[in-house]
């Protein structure tokens, strides 16, 4: 009898031991999670919601969160969490919100980007360190938009860095087969730092003086463009119109000269005999009275060339 009960308490205390086994093995994975199953280190199984079993003491489940939404924090960090009686306090990051910009300018951004988990075992098992990993890819992203932007463009145009970073940076998260997915980019501040903002401001008041003696000269270009056209337009026509009236001239010129020139070879010995008078005549036409004279200095004949020789003698002479 004693041996009977002997044999049911060690039956009973193999199913208790069976039991505790098998209920101790239990898990449950909650909505919104994903389970895995390491087995001496490896990952043999992935579940979703529901209850599962494993062996306690060779396999471990891991489960992580596929639908809450990180955020992280860019350039500061929060070092006490705003209540309803106090603000928040932050803390600035230097080392991560000084970037520069394409015109050598230096700005300080602030961000925040927001993340869920699609796959646990690529984000646990196949990327070390896959929060730093994150934070790097979107450091490199985010510095590289900066540097392609001028100061202006970067202090006014939040919206479309976010809209060019998201994307870039998801492309580059992907490539690393993290598990993933992406869901936002807020650009928080863009500020030029307290310390050149006085340089930021000199900057400033020269584009503004460049601007307008760039205004000012394009004014002087209007007033005084048109007028010298107008001036050169001018001097032109009164070019071409000299040069018409001397060609002409010099045509005409030409013309009578041309005649002559056949007049003279039709007729050569008469025409430079009458080319001879007509010159003698331009010559002694105003002489008055000419002697002439031989090459023994004997005067030879008396010539009168302004008198009228048909004329009547004086009457004193007649009565002489």
């Amino acid at each position: 009898m004693a041996k009977k009960r002997r044999k049911i308490t060690i039956w009973l205390v193999i199913l208790a031991v069976i039991a505790a086994i098998g209920l101790g093995g239990l898990y449950r994975v909650g909505q919104g999670e994903q389970a895995l199953v390491i087995t001496f280190g490896e990952v043999t199984d992935t579940n979703g919601p529901g209850l599962y079993w494993r062996m306690p003491g060779v396999q471990q489940v891991i489960s992580r969160s596929v639908t809450t939404i990180h955020n992280v924090e860019y350039g500061y960090r929060t070092s006490i969490a705003g209540t309803s009686k106090s603000a928040a306090q932050y803390t600035d990051v230097i080392s991560e919100s000084v970037m520069l910009t394409n015109d050598n300018s230096i700005v300080q951004l602030e961000a925040i980007y927001q993340y869920t988990i699609r796959d646990v075992k690529e984000y646990l098992f196949d990327v070390e360190d896959p929060v730093g990993t994150m934070h790097l890819a979107f450091e490199a992203i985010l510095r590289r938009n900066i540097q392609n932007r001028s100061l202006d463009d970067a202090l006014l145009n939040k919206d479309a860095i976010e809209q060019e970073v998201l994307p870039d940076f998801q492309a580059l998260i992907d490539s690393y087969d993290m598990g993933v997915k992406v869901h936002g980019v807020h650009i928080q501040n863009i500020t030029v730092p307290t310390e050149v903002i006085a340089n930021y401001e000199d900057v400033n008041n020269a584009k503004n003086e460049m601007t307008r003696r760039l205004d000012e000269a394009q004014q002087y270009e209007n007033r005084v463009l048109p007028q010298a056209r107008s001036q050169a337009y001018e001097l032109i026509q009164q070019a071409q119109a000299y040069e018409v009236d001397i060609t002409a001239k010099a045509q005409a010129e030409t013309a009578v000269f041309d005649a002559v020139l056949t007049q003279y070879k039709a007729q050569e010995d008469t025409a430079r005999s009458r080319m001879l008078i007509e010159t003698m005549e331009d010559i002694l036409g105003g002489a008055g009275r000419i002697v002439v004279v031989d090459e023994n200095s004997q005067v030879l004949k008396h010539l009168d060339v302004g008198e009228d020789l048909t004329a009547p003698a004086e009457s004193g002479k007649g009565a002489e």
